[in-house]
Order: structure tokens, then C-alpha cells, then sequence
């Protein structure tokens, strides 16, 4: 049958928030069943909460560094009016879960729902999303996994940033394997990357010491706008290697169709192969 590939952490399908930590907390929809973390909508007598589950890859596994990180997030992005940080934070002995508020709509999901968002709309949110990662950015809080599903949206087009993950999620990728990009960052499971090329790494090493930056939210959030006028993705995990080898550019195939030449230009800056730009 071949050889697998197998990664140390266990895989979060099996989690439950039926843990005495989360005793007000009553199972609602399971919402994502993705290997690294399970996605549950959860009733509190307050509404509902959005809970993330993740499994530890043996008992004694030590998450306090990443318990203080996300912490400190939190703090961070507290008076930040487009950004929606955890809300708890949880450590059981087999895994831990992060809470927050759920709101019903992701960009996604608002992109392909009646009535159908107007050019201004779009702006707008446009306009809040980057309003969203300045403020982030300049309390040093950066996103990492910025995409159409990490951002929400209510009823009014108020948009949240949410998800931040730039403190547990790996930074670089092996270029070579893409198990890591889906078991990571594909929970969607629609092969759509909205990473920075840079991200990836071609002699398959991964973080070492490195960091998420400002210039790779930037590139994540070009990503977003291109898709949010194009209502459908400029790249896919296979295009993104081609771009940084030059074998392709959505300039031609994708953005020409925007009719905005200002928003069309802006993307393509965003998108720059060169991350100092």
C-alpha cells in the first residue's frame, strides 16, 4: 500500500468539548472535522460560541508557550474594532480548546449568499479588512492564516479578522510534501492558498526560528481582495509554486477582469513576488 505520512500530532476528529472545563458549554454542529483542529458551534447561556479542538500528540506535551502566546494576542487585539481574538483558553490532559464568539457568516460564505454584495459593499470591506491587519500589525500581532474563512461577517458587513494562528501554526513549509500545507492550512479542503511564496521552502526545512511578518499578511490579504471581486481564487497550492518560478500570473488571466484598475493595481502590489514591496 506504500509508505503514509504521518504527522506527530493526533488528529482532532475524535475531540469533545463533554470536559468538565467546559461544563456550560452544550454541543451544538460540528463545523469542521479538519485533521489539526475540529471546528464546533456550541450553545452558552449568553448565545452561541465558536469552539476550536485540538488533540496533544502524547499526554505530557507542554502547551504553556503557546497558552501565553495566544494570551497575549488576546490582550493585544482587545481594543481592535475589526478583530475578534479567543475568548478562553483551555488545557485538558489530551488537548485544549480555544473559545471565542460565533458569528454565522464568513466571507466565504457572504460571497455566495443573496443578495449578492455591490461594488461599494465589497469596498468596504475591503476597507475594514486592511484597517484590521494595520491594527494588528502595529500591536506586533500577526495573523499567519489569512483567508476568506477567517474573516466574518455579520448581518451589517461589520467584518472580524479572527483565527489568529501565527503562534501555532508552523511558519515555513516543505515545498516538496504538501501533507503539511493540508493538514495546517487546507481545513477547507478546496486546495485554494492564500500563503506567501516565501513560506515555502525548497530543502524541506521548516520553521527555524522564523517567523510570521507583516509582508506575509500582505500577500494573504491580496489574496482575499482579488477573490472578494473575483468570487473565485487567484490561487491554488500548485499555482503558487508556478508564480514564484515565473510559469504563471493571474495579472493576465485572473485580475484583468476587474474592472476597478485601482483595486486591480493594488492587488498586484500585494501580491509582489518581492515581500520587501
Amino acid at each position: 500500500m506504500g509508505q503514509g505520512y504521518s504527522l506527530t500530532t493526533l488528529s482532532a476528529a475524535s475531540a469533545s468539548i463533554d470536559v468538565p472545563e467546559l461544563a456550560d458549554l452544550v454541543h451544538d454542529k460540528t463545523l469542521n472535522s479538519a485533521r489539526f483542529m475540529k471546528s464546533i458551534r456550541a450553545k452558552h447561556q449568553q448565545g452561541f460560541v465558536f469552539v476550536k479542538a485540538v488533540m496533544k500528540p502524547y499526554p505530557s506535551f507542554q502547551v504553556s508557550k503557546y497558552v501565553k502566546q495566544i494570551t497575549k494576542e488576546r490582550n493585544a487585539l482587545v481594543d481592535v474594532p475589526n478583530a475578534l481574538g479567543y475568548q478562553r483558553i483551555v488545557e485538558i490532559g489530551a488537548g485544549g480548546f480555544l473559545v471565542r464568539q460565533h458569528i454565522y457568516s464568513s466571507l466565504y460564505d457572504r460571497m455566495s449568499t443573496r443578495p449578492f454584495l455591490e461594488d461599494i459593499e465589497k469596498k468596504w470591506l475591503v476597507f475594514q479588512l486592511l484597517c484590521a491587519v494595520r491594527d494588528c500589525h502595529a500591536r506586533n500581532v500577526f495573523h499567519g492564516d489569512i483567508k476568506t474563512e477567517n474573516l466574518l461577517v455579520t448581518s451589517w458587513n461589520w467584518l472580524y479578522l479572527t483565527d489568529f494562528s501565527s503562534s501555532f501554526k508552523p511558519t515555513k513549509l516543505p515545498e516538496d510534501n504538501p501533507a503539511d500545507f493540508s493538514f495546517y492550512f487546507d481545513t477547507s479542503g478546496r486546495r485554494t492558498c492564500y500563503l506567501a511564496p516565501e513560506r515555502f521552502t525548497a530543502d524541506g526545512s521548516t520553521d527555524g526560528g522564523s517567523t510570521v511578518n507583516w509582508a506575509m499578511d500582505i500577500f494573504s490579504v491580496g489574496c482575499v481582495v482579488a477573490e472578494l471581486f473575483l468570487e473565485s481564487p487567484i490561487f491554488s497550492l500548485s499555482q503558487i509554486f508556478k508564480y514564484r518560478s515565473g510559469d504563471y500570473s493571474p495579472e493576465h488571466t485572473h485580475l484583468v477582469r476587474i474592472v476597478d484598475h485601482e483595486v486591480r493595481d493594488m492587488i498586484l502590489h500585494m501580491i509582489d513576488l518581492d515581500p520587501e514591496k
